[in-house]
């Protein structure tokens, strides 16, 4: 696993947008777009995977992190991710131990530190502007609650043009993609197919009339 995450962290490694050479677009973009959303959803699932390969709870369709956001006054595009998760009977800084671990052998330099104390104490592992990251955030709290944000660094590009080349005006109310739950080990996909959902049993939500 090891030599995987440094491999990835090793092709991802940007810290803002270069503004020197005109930003991609069409293909160019869309596929700078895949590269960068597999290597650090792999990257992230790795991590994820060291504490629990079972489901992971989701939230709103902008954390899955696929939707593009925007970034350096609008002239990239960045993704953002949030996970959470309910570990039993696990110590939470063992598990802050293990997620650092991961990090430091991507060559990584995680800061770690420690709020409140007994049952109220809260353990925040974090990564700045390092391995294609703006922030990787783990949080360890009470009743073995886990959650992780990420957000990746901003790449050139438009992001509403990226994300019409995604979704298209599809309204991503239905099982495009998997936001409610998710396991880190699931297969990896990027984009929709309007009409096809992505996962068996689910059927689109209607795209509203203009």
């Amino acid at each position: 696993m090891a030599g995987l995450v440094l491999a990835l962290t090793g092709a991802m490694i940007m810290t803002g947008c270069d503004t020197s050479d005109a930003a991609p677009t069409g293909d160019a973009l869309y596929a700078d777009a895949e590269q960068t959303y597999l290597q650090y959803r792999e990257f992230l699932g790795g991590m994820q995977s060291t504490l629990s390969t079972g489901p992971w709870e989701g939230g709103q369709i902008g954390g899955y992190g696929m939707q593009p956001a925007r970034c350096d006054g609008g002239a990239g595009y960045q993704f953002e991710l949030m996970r959470s998760l309910r570990q039993e009977g696990t110590d939470p800084a063992d598990s802050a131990d293990v997620v650092e671990q991961y990090l430091r052998d991507a060559d990584m330099a995680p800061a770690r530190r420690t709020l409140g104390d007994g049952s109220k104490t809260l353990i925040q592992v974090a990564v700045r502007d390092q391995g294609g990251f703006e922030q990787i955030l783990v949080q360890f709290g009470r009743g073995g609650t886990v959650r992780l944000s990420a957000t990746t660094a901003c790449r050139p590009g438009d992001a509403q043009a990226l994300s019409d080349m995604l979704f298209g005006d599809v309204v991503l109310l239905g099982d495009y993609l998997p936001w409610v739950s998710e396991s880190p080990t699931d297969p990896l996909f990027f984009g929709i197919t309007p009409g096809d959902p992505q996962f068996p049993g689910g059927t689109p939500s209607p795209t509203p009339t203009p």
